[in-house]
């Protein structure tokens, strides 16, 4: 993978659900995101791995932007901001959220956001899903203050152990209760692979640290990856 590569391949279309999936997507999104049924309660469990470990990065009393907000559930793990902005496309998630409070701006898209620096720009199982991933992170990117920090905790999508984990956790449980294939909302979800994303992120970034919970993609369930020094020359060309 190159430059060229995310150019000619960005963006991507996402795969089209089955009908039947699609009548009760709404309802599938919703209880996941909440960890409402027995799997999807032990995946958030789990989960709680790469919200603790970019805690470990966050300082205090700074200015914070999350992309892929959900239910703000990031704003579980309590620290003192100076401020809090988050962009969340799905109102529907966040709007009963206890944490709402806490929020000092919502956004919808990338492209609504004010020209404000911020000092990080975090994410939790959000870049597997972004169709326009390159102009995307390019963009917030661009928003860093000059020690700024992109800091994005992924699932190893693509990888052995990822695959195997929502195939006999998540999957098997939507297919004895709805008797659909799961593999067709992951494919319609996670539409980008850990090995696209890392790669991007090293594009982008001079300075890309990875932390992992597993041994390797493969051996991995998810990821956390710090990134800072964005490399403009590279940024101007997704943009």
């Amino acid at each position: 993978m190159n430059i060229d590569y995310f150019i000619k391949k960005y963006p991507k279309t996402r795969p089209l659900l089955e009908p039947e999936i699609e009548k009760i997507y709404n309802s599938i999104y919703l209880s996941n995101r909440q960890g409402s049924s027995g799997a999807t309660s032990i995946a958030q469990k789990l989960e709680t791995w790469m919200h603790l470990k970019a805690n470990k990065f966050i300082r205090d009393d700074k200015n914070i932007l999350e992309i892929g907000a959900g239910t703000l559930n990031h704003l579980n793990f309590d620290k003192s901001y100076e401020s809090y902005d988050v962009i969340e496309p799905f109102k529907e998630l966040y709007l009963n959220s206890k944490n709402k409070h806490k929020v000092d701006n919502f956004y919808s898209d990338v492209g609504d956001l004010e020209k404000k620096k911020y000092d990080y720009v975090i994410s939790f199982a959000t870049l597997e899903h972004l169709e326009n991933l390159p102009y995307i992170v390019a963009t917030l990117a661009k928003s860093l203050s000059e020690k700024g920090e992109f800091i994005s905790s992924i699932p190893s999508e693509g990888g052995f152990l990822w695959g195997l984990a929502w195939r006999i956790g998540t999957g098997l449980e939507f297919k004895l209760k709805y008797n659909l294939d799961y593999s067709n909302l992951m494919r319609h979800e996670h539409i980008n692979s850990c090995f696209e994303i890392l790669f991007l992120l090293k594009i982008i970034f001079q300075d890309v640290e990875v932390y992992k919970f597993g041994l390797g993609n493969h051996f991995s369930l998810y990821q956390c990856i710090k990134c800072s020094n964005p490399k403009f020359e590279n940024i101007e060309k997704f943009i």
